[in-house]
């Protein structure tokens, strides 16, 4: 397994997944009208990583923008950092970054939160 690292598109986030540090991260935007082709790869990539994850694992969500369709494929990623969390395998903390303009990024970090058991902490960006 090696890391995974995808540059940013107009309509996709960029990637940067490290196997052995345990920093994943991903950001920017999300409108993609097919969110599905692009977070398999991404999804495929955390379940391989569950089976040796590192001792600290890091998701850093530094999204600007993304899309109701692409929240679905964010979930199932955050889903698989609270199965990690849950296994003792590694401590898991979900870094949420948001502009200090944009409640409503803010807010989604505190829904997605709601839903999880997994360690979230929110991060102020200036502009």
């Amino acid at each position: 397994m090696e890391n995974l690292h995808i540059a940013a598109e107009k309509k996709s986030p960029s990637v940067d997944f490290e196997l052995y540090s345990g920093l994943l991260r991903i950001g920017g935007n999300s409108s993609l009208e097919n969110p599905g082709k692009f977070y398999d790869n991404l999804i495929n990539w955390l379940e391989s990583y569950t089976l040796k994850p590192a001792v600290k694992t890091t998701f850093k969500m530094e999204m600007e923008y993304f899309n109701s369709s692409s929240s679905k494929h964010l979930m199932r990623a955050l889903r698989i950092m609270e199965r990690i969390q849950q296994s003792g395998k590694s401590d898991v903390l979900v870094e949420w970054y948001h502009n200090e303009h944009d409640g409503s990024m803010f807010e989604a970090g505190e829904d997605f939160a709601s839903m999880l058991k997994v360690p979230f902490t929110y991060i102020e960006v200036k502009d």
